[in-house]
Parts: C-alpha cells; sequence; structure tokens
C-alpha cells in the first residue's frame, strides 16, 4: 500500500516537473501571455480538476482587483474578463495579504453566509460551484490571485494547493511578463497621444501669437486702454512660455526629464508674484472668481531660480485652483519665507479632494475623483510636470484638501540670493 502510494506521489512529480519544465521553454521561447495561460489550461487539470481559470491582477497601489484572464469550459455569461472591485474589505484582501490560498467548496452556501459578495452572486449564475483560490506573487510583492473553479461541490483539498504551490513561480512570471507587456504598451500609446495633443497645441498657439504680433504693429493699437494692453502682453508672454513648454517636451523621450537644464537667473521676486498673479487673475475672471494675493513682509527683493519653470508650476496651479472651483468664490495666492526655503501657496474654495485620491495627484496622468466644477478638461499630467520641475530645484510640493470645502498647494524651493 505504502509502495502504491509513494508510486503515485513519484507520478504526480514527474507530470509537475514537465509541465514547469514546459512552461519555462515557452517562457524563453517568446509565448504571449494568452498562449502561455492558454497551454497552462491544457495541461493542469490531471492535477488539479477545473472548469475554469481566472486570473485578477491587483491595480490602483493595491485598492482594486480587475480580472485580467479567464479561460473556462462552460459559458462565461455574468464574471467576465475585465470585471473590477474594490480589495478593501473583500475576502480576496486576506489572500492578498497573507499569501494563504483559499478553499470554497460551497459556493451557494458562502453566498448566503456572505450575501454582499457579488463576485460569488457572479460566479454562481456562471454554474460555479466550489473554487480554490490562490496567491500570485512576483519579487515579492502580491500581484494579483489565480481562480481554479469547479461546476462540482467538494472539488478542492490541499493536495490542490500542494500542486499550485510548485507551479507558482513560474505561473508569477508568466503574469508579471504580461504586467510588463501591458505597462509598455500603455506607455507607447500615451506617447502617441501625447504627440498629438503637442501637435494639435501649436497650431493655436501660433495664431494667437501672430494677431498678437499684428495687433501690436498696428496704430490703433496705441490708443487702447492701459488694461487692454496689459492682457495682450500677459497673452504674449503666456504664448511663448507654452510654445517654449512644447518645444521641451517634444524633444524628450522621458516626461519626468521635463523639469532638467535649469537655467538659474536672478529674479526680481514682487515684480515676478504680481505678473504671475495678474495671469491668475485673468483665468479666473473667466468664473467671478477673486484672486487675492498675500506677499509677506521682508520678501528678499532678488532671488536665484528658472523663472520660467517656476512661473510654469504657479500658472498649472491657478489653472486647477480656477479649474475646479465654483463660481464667485475666492483664491488665495501668498508668498513667503521661512529658514532657508522660498515658499508658495495656491488655496482655493473649490470641490476638494478625496483623501484616498490625495497619492494620485503627483503622477503621470494621475486624475481624481473630483471632476472640473464646469466641464473642463483635466490631462492629469500638469502637477506631475510641476513636481518634477521643483525636485529638480531641490524643492518640493505637497496638497492639502477638505472635500468640499477646498484644497491648498503648497511648494518651496531653496532661498537662494544673487
Amino acid at each position: 500500500m505504502e509502495k502504491n502510494l509513494g508510486d503515485g506521489k513519484n507520478a504526480v512529480n514527474a507530470l509537475l516537473g514537465k509541465i514547469i519544465q514546459e512552461i519555462n521553454f515557452k517562457i524563453g521561447s517568446g509565448w504571449t501571455f494568452e498562449q502561455l495561460l492558454d497551454s497552462i489550461f491544457e495541461s493542469l487539470e490531471i492535477l488539479i480538476p477545473y472548469d475554469r481559470i481566472g486570473i485578477a491582477l491587483v491595480e490602483e497601489e493595491g485598492q482594486s482587483i480587475r480580472l485580467v484572464w479567464v479561460r473556462s469550459r462552460v459559458a462565461v455569461a455574468s464574471l467576465r474578463k475585465d470585471y473590477s472591485a474594490k480589495l478593501a474589505g473583500s475576502s480576496l484582501k486576506k489572500i492578498i495579504d497573507t499569501g494563504s490560498p483559499r478553499i470554497i467548496n460551497d459556493l451557494e452556501k458562502y453566498q448566503k453566509e456572505h450575501p454582499e459578495s457579488n463576485s460569488t452572486q457572479r460566479i454562481l449564475k456562471d454554474g460555479i460551484r466550489s473554487s480554490l483560490t490562490c496567491p500570485l506573487r512576483a519579487q515579492n510583492k502580491a500581484v494579483g490571485v489565480v481562480f481554479f473553479s469547479s461546476c462540482r461541490k467538494n472539488t478542492y483539498d490541499e493536495t490542490h494547493i500542494e500542486v499550485f504551490s510548485s507551479i507558482a513561480d513560474e505561473l508569477s512570471i508568466v503574469v508579471e511578463q504580461a504586467r510588463l507587456k501591458n505597462y509598455f504598451t500603455e506607455i507607447e500609446s500615451r506617447e502617441k497621444q501625447f504627440s498629438k495633443v503637442l501637435h494639435d497645441l501649436r497650431s493655436p498657439l501660433s495664431v494667437i501669437q501672430g494677431y498678437l504680433d499684428f495687433a501690436v504693429s498696428e496704430d490703433w493699437y496705441d490708443s487702447l486702454p492701459s488694461r487692454i494692453k496689459e492682457i495682450c502682453t500677459i497673452l504674449k508672454k503666456n504664448a511663448i512660455s507654452m510654445t517654449v513648454l512644447l518645444d521641451e517636451i517634444s524633444n524628450i523621450k522621458n516626461f519626468k526629464e521635463v523639469a532638467s537644464s535649469l537655467n538659474y537667473k536672478s529674479v526680481h521676486l514682487h515684480e515676478f508674484c504680481m505678473e504671475a498673479a495678474s495671469a491668475g487673475k485673468i483665468l479666473a475672471m473667466s468664473k467671478d472668481i477673486k484672486l487675492q494675493v498675500s506677499l509677506a513682509e521682508g520678501l528678499p527683493e532678488v532671488v536665484l531660480m528658472d523663472p520660467h519653470r517656476i512661473r510654469r508650476v504657479l500658472d498649472n496651479l491657478f489653472t486647477n485652483a480656477v479649474k475646479f472651483s465654483l463660481r464667485r468664490t475666492h483664491v488665495g495666492f501668498s508668498v513667503w519665507t521661512d529658514s532657508d526655503r522660498l515658499f508658495f501657496s495656491v488655496a482655493d474654495q473649490g470641490q476638494g479632494i478625496r483623501k484616498e485620491d490625495l497619492s494620485k495627484l503627483f503622477r503621470d496622468f494621475g486624475t481624481t475623483s473630483t471632476l472640473p466644477s464646469e466641464g473642463e478638461r483635466s490631462s492629469g499630467l500638469g502637477l506631475s510636470i510641476a513636481k518634477s520641475i521643483l525636485v529638480e530645484h531641490g524643492g518640493d510640493i505637497k496638497a492639502e484638501s477638505q472635500f468640499g470645502e477646498g484644497s491648498t498647494f503648497t511648494f518651496w524651493i531653496p532661498l537662494k540670493l544673487p
């Protein structure tokens, strides 16, 4: 009897070894994510019973999980590919955090005990009655889970967990390969989109600059009110600044390098701040928003910084403050020094940002659940560029917000005197 058990275990190990060898060979041969998983689906059934296998990956820095691949011998009608759910409070969170597999041999009973589980409701509609859920890890980090599902109750036991443990590393490599492929595909897509945006922005900027140059050359320009001339000057400076920015971005492959090669100059701080505030006031006028300026006493007359890039940071903060604020509110602009740092702050009375969204603000293309108050567009790139500029200066930026009341963005750079 013992000899038969030993022979059976040896046969299982031999089969596992063969499957692992084949997986590694196919990975090395450049098989795609889908091809590798289809191969695994066809070869594992003799060791782990299933009617369906699904793989879900963690997204949004651990906040949610999405089903990225599913293969089934029965119809997949309810729990389909791309189904997504929040991890917080879910049973999958425990599997990912602890790294311990989970067996549910009676999903109907489990549903009665956990009626809030939407995914269980869906999988039952697809005819599944028991499941084995195992964690996937890559570089010592939980990246997702794999679901083995059966149309029969009481399908799984500890021996199936042991089998999965033997191939977990290879399966994790397959999944990590897919994650990297998706990552680079997304980067390529964003680069193409960004190239289109750059192209689309150049034409209207050229038109604006052309009309402004034409206006200044006309005799009637001198008779315009001084306030109108001031607005034209501000528009011209901003159009030139935007053109320079587009040239910089078009010459780099990595958007994070946008703040490189700083051009430090001696800047008259009061004049610099008031020019930035004037541009902000023009933006605010479109929504009847009042911009209030507060420059601390004792500010140095002249400082060293890259004025174009710091102005870019301020313009972005003013734009966001107006974009996400309601009409007839206030925006505050403050400047002060503390020890060896120069601080700038823009505070609004807008919609505010949810606490869980704050971590997204300074990431490339990071967008939050808070939408512009009047449907304005937001790419999610401005704050990322601002962060890069400030880090290059040796400074930093932070956001404080009370949802429903408003937000304050404060940044600092080292106080350098000529």
